[in-house]
């Protein structure tokens, strides 16, 4: 009966300690892939700023590509559900929900800068599936952008509403990762109404489109 009753260590069990180490891992490897970056990474530097011997890596991730993964999903899910709620919100009014979603998108980058590095630069060109998991990003993040209705109506034929909402993303992660790269020299205030431009420049040509397409 014992057997079935984990042991515990301090006040914490087994599965708890390994959690523990498990989330300093993914802190360390943010912290290492945000500074050194994925290449100039090594699992002793990493488990060094985590303050864990090499074994206790390898009972978490496989690899350093591994660690890289779940970094890069966690980063993405921090940022995802700051944005969700901004724009949630903000709503219903359409360019409040915009700025909304702007202002958290470009807090985080600020904020947490080797997040950022790990999004725009470390991920990319490390493995086929390390690419695979950019895309499934560019496309998760591209469905939070049709929640805010930038879209092309039904009776509008010629116009992918899918791509134009990935195009979108990709202006948000260019402009992203040249601020970044660039210190963050200009002001949040900045990047968010220089995004707010290219996302009102679409809405007012998907109007325009619209009346022709329904002029009564």
């Amino acid at each position: 009966m014992s057997e079935l009753i984990p042991r515990r260590y301090r006040g914490a069990s087994a599965q708890e300690r390994q959690q523990e180490r498990h989330e300093r891992l993914l802190d360390a490897g943010l912290h290492v892939f945000g500074q050194s970056g994925y290449h100039g990474a090594t699992v002793r530097g990493i488990c060094q700023q985590a303050g864990l011997t090499e074994r206790y890596f390898y009972e978490s991730f496989a690899n350093s590509e591994e660690l890289l993964c779940a970094v890069y999903a966690l980063v993405l899910a921090s940022q995802r559900e700051r944005m969700t709620a901004a724009i949630t919100q903000a709503a219903p009014q359409h360019d409040a929900m915009i700025r909304a979603g702007l202002s958290a998108f470009f807090a985080y980058i600020r904020e947490c800068p080797a997040a950022a590095r790990v999004q725009f630069v470390e991920v990319l060109g490390v493995s086929p599936r390390v690419d695979q998991l950019y895309r499934h990003a560019i496309e998760d993040f591209a469905r939070l952008m049709r929640t805010l209705d930038i879209q092309p109506s039904s009776a509008m034929t010629g116009i992918d509403g899918d791509m134009l909402s990935i195009g979108l993303i990709g202006a948000m992660v260019g402009i992203g990762s040249r601020w970044m790269l660039s210190g963050f020299t200009q002001s949040l205030d900045e990047m968010v109404a220089t995004s707010e431009i290219l996302f009102a420049g679409v809405s007012q040509q998907l109007q325009k489109r619209e009346s022709l397409t329904n002029p009564h």
